[in-house]
């Protein structure tokens, strides 16, 4: 907490996925060491659940 506190002072927080700076106040997602900003939720979400990935008629079978 304190890391991210001195950041937040020092220097400027970036999504790194877009590189876009998260302002004060702007609402963020960290996940295993990224950062995301709201627009790039979807494409976080999508990398975070890769591994839980079905495609319907190809499930794992047995």
């Amino acid at each position: 907490m304190i890391t991210t506190n001195r950041r937040l002072r020092g220097q400027a927080l970036r999504c790194t996925l877009c590189g876009r700076e998260i302002l004060r106040g702007e609402e963020y997602w960290s996940c295993n060491g990224h950062q995301a900003c709201a627009a790039c939720l979807p494409d976080l979400a999508r990398r975070e659940l890769a591994p839980c990935r079905e495609v319907r008629g190809r499930e794992a079978r047995l």
